[in-house]
């Protein structure tokens, strides 16, 4: 018994010591991967703290423009900082406090409401505040970078390939052809009944400046049914169903008139990038004064209040810049410059013309020389290729040069003409190593727009507090609109903008957030080019085949599927 006593004893003994040892390899696996995971993140971060070192060592020694501005006694205004925290100030206070006089009205009231905001504070410092915009006069990157000797000697560098490529193909049309075209064929093709476009586009306007005086109607018998609380929340609901409609109505239309006019490509851009500015800059304004009426703000120049009990709107000289100045996020004033600078402003506008010649010479000499038979020559995987990657360049070229002529020399022309002093169009995107980066920098009016009008919205009042959900919300919301100019200036149903911007640009944020700064940047960098090449391509592909192949529409069906797939199936 005392044996068999010890044997169960032996073999219990064996059982801990073997669970002991899977328990020490396990947790010895464990110190091991952690200790691997350490010492790659902490040679990550060695490496990015030496190389903003080494960065903020040339901007102090070179890039001076960007390094005075850092060293202010306020950081939060820094030139190159595009937001500020507000610290549980609600929207109604910051848009008094962005009036002229309107501080000492704002103060006044916050204190005489602070004992009954207390609860609501405590409740929202659970939520992260979010930052508000700030405007700041500033230049853009670009022209700052310009006074730095070096980058104005790559900038030359580039001007000179400009010529030099125009200069080819100038020689081309007058010793090939016989005749000197310079890219007039697309200009006149491209702008055909721009007279239709220039009649709506004024017919839009009237429309913009009806809804300054409906929402002041609003404003003004909403104050006259303060009393009557059921009628005054009818007649609010009322016209907001009615401001929503319009806006839809509004889209609708500018869509409608390609299709019906049968506008080409650029003509049809122009109208509808022109209406969906004007639909934001519509909102931005209805989102940003209807706070002062649902809280009831009120101010006059000496910052009291109106005799009348009156909310304040804001002056029609004031929605009038507001339509034209670079900038989709509404506020009474600006910075604004002491003067205009006449020959920067003609700068510019020379640079934008010059690259629309460069853009209608690419069209001639590559798009059209590669995709112009598409639909009417035999088609192989080969053949395909061979188009797509010999379009990788080009593509690259009119990513950039695009950039360059919307975001850099017409903002700025029209910025200077203005005299709108916050020059902050972009960001330095081209150092991106993420794509939260480089969708954040890229183009800073839109992405202001979308943070501001959508996304704090989505973040404050619908999914309450979930970044992720309101982020992608708004990534759909961008690339449906950039899918719909693509789609009706092309005359076309082949969604791959949305496919690459709203499926595999939202894959790529979170996949490269990790991802370390040099070899993220390249990542960038690499699906850019190539990302842009393929679309390019596949559009050119669409678009020609549509022309070329003899289709017929009868069923629905038919609408939607690719003439490349109708073509050569």
């Amino acid at each position: 018994m005392a044996e068999e006593s010890r044997t169960v004893a032996e073999s219990y003994t064996e059982a801990g010591v073997d669970q002991l040892q899977f328990l020490r390899d396990k947790l010895q696996k464990f110190q091991s991967k952690i200790m691997g995971d350490f010492e790659q993140r902490l040679s990550c971060m060695i490496e990015d703290v030496m190389q903003d070192v080494r960065q903020q060592e040339l901007r102090a020694q070179e890039f001076r423009q960007f390094d005075t501005s850092r060293g202010r006694a306020n950081h939060a205004s820094a030139t190159w900082h595009n937001r500020q925290q507000q610290a549980f100030a609600t929207a109604a206070e910051n848009d008094v406090r962005d009036c002229p006089n309107g501080l000492a009205h704002a103060q006044n009231e916050t204190t005489a409401k602070h004992e009954q905001q207390q609860p609501q504070q405590r409740k929202d410092r659970t939520r992260r505040q979010l930052p508000d915009k700030v405007f700041v006069a500033r230049e853009s990157y670009l022209t700052a970078l310009l006074q730095v000797e070096h980058m104005r000697t790559i900038y030359h560098i580039f001007s000179i390939i400009l010529v030099m490529f125009l200069m080819n193909v100038i020689f081309y049309d007058y010793f090939v052809e016989g005749r000197i075209n310079l890219g007039l064929g697309t200009f006149r093709t491209g702008l055909k009944r721009l007279h239709w476009v220039l009649g709506a586009w004024l017919l839009e306007h009237v429309f913009v400046l009806a809804l300054y005086y409906a929402f002041q109607g609003w404003a003004l018998v909403r104050l006259k049914l303060q009393t009557h609380k059921s009628l005054q929340r009818f007649w609010s609901h009322s016209c907001l169903i009615l401001y929503m409609s319009a806006q839809f109505a509004f889209g609708y239309v500018s869509t409608s008139l390609c299709l019906k006019f049968q506008l080409p490509f650029i003509s049809a851009c122009v109208l509808l990038l022109e209406s969906t500015r004007l639909l934001m800059k519509m909102h931005a304004y209805v989102r940003y004064n209807a706070a002062r009426v649902v809280q009831g703000k009120q101010k006059t120049d000496d910052g009291g209040e109106l005799k009348d009990g009156r909310p304040y709107l804001p002056p029609l000289r004031c929605y009038v810049y507001f339509l034209f100045a670079p900038t989709l996020i509404y506020r009474d004033t600006y910075p604004r410059t002491k003067q205009i600078r006449w020959k920067f402003a003609l700068a510019r506008l020379m640079e934008v013309v010059a690259i629309a010649f460069f853009y209608a010479s690419i069209h001639e000499r590559h798009i059209r020389e590669y995709f112009g038979q598409f639909g009417k020559e035999p088609l192989g995987p080969s053949q395909v290729i061979v188009k797509v990657f010999g379009m990788m360049l080009p593509s690259a070229v009119i990513l950039l040069c695009g950039f360059y002529m919307i975001l850099h020399s017409w903002l700025n022309f029209t910025a200077e003409l203005l005299r709108f002093g916050d020059r902050m169009f972009y960001k330095d995107w081209w150092t991106s190593h993420t794509y939260d980066g480089y969708y954040r920098n890229w183009n800073v009016v839109v992405h202001d727009w979308l943070y501001e009008y959508v996304y704090r919205d989505l973040y404050t009042y619908v999914f309450k507090g979930s970044k992720v959900v309101a982020s992608l919300l708004v990534f759909m919301i961008s690339a449906l609109v950039h899918e719909q100019v693509l789609g009706f200036g092309l005359q076309l149903f082949f969604p791959v903008m949305f496919m690459f911007f709203g499926v595999l640009g939202v894959a790529l944020v979170f996949l490269m957030r990790s991802a370390p700064k040099t070899l993220g940047n390249i990542c960038v960098w690499f699906t850019l080019i190539i990302g842009n090449g393929i679309m390019i391509s596949l559009y050119s592909m669409e678009y020609y085949a549509k022309r070329n192949c003899d289709l017929r529409y009868e069923r629905w069906t038919d609408y939607i599927t690719p003439a490349i797939w109708r073509c050569y199936h």
